[in-house]
């Protein structure tokens, strides 16, 4: 198969177009939920925009087949893609219960968005990749 009739490379170039739609519209609710009172300087756009990729990364390769390359067979088994999931849900779920934690916390000290946002990110893509090593060393 060439590239225009191969249904892979046609998904993958539509998820990564798909992409830019995506960070463009997160740039967008980020300005709502800061509430900047002057303009955003350019280290605004830079941090919410490695925030907002990190987590496209790490959903479209935990969740998905999604990659930009071909796979190698023997490193993306049905086991890895299985431990994925997994690390995937785990993540999910540490996810929510950090927004859980800042929420209540929230009663007791005045948390900015801006500080607990990227926190609760790196607890979600923490125990996720935690997880699928845990998973992928036992599998050895």
């Amino acid at each position: 198969m060439n590239d225009k009739t191969d249904p892979g490379i046609f998904r993958r170039k539509e998820i990564t177009g798909l992409a830019f739609y995506v960070v463009a519209a997160g740039l967008l609710a980020a300005d709502v939920l800061y509430g900047r009172d002057g303009a955003w300087r350019f280290v605004d756009f830079v941090r919410v925009g490695a925030i907002l990729f990190l987590a496209l990364v790490l959903a479209l390769r935990s969740t998905t087949a999604f990659s930009l390359w071909r796979r190698n067979r023997t490193l993306d088994d049905e086991l890895t893609r299985a431990n994925r999931a997994a690390a995937a849900r785990w993540g999910f779920w540490a996810l929510m219960l950090a927004l859980l934690v800042a929420f209540i916390a929230s009663f007791a000290v005045a948390l900015r968005i801006s500080d607990v946002v990227p926190l609760i990110f790196f607890a979600g893509a923490a125990a996720a990749g935690l997880r699928f090593v845990t998973l992928e060393r036992r599998a050895e």
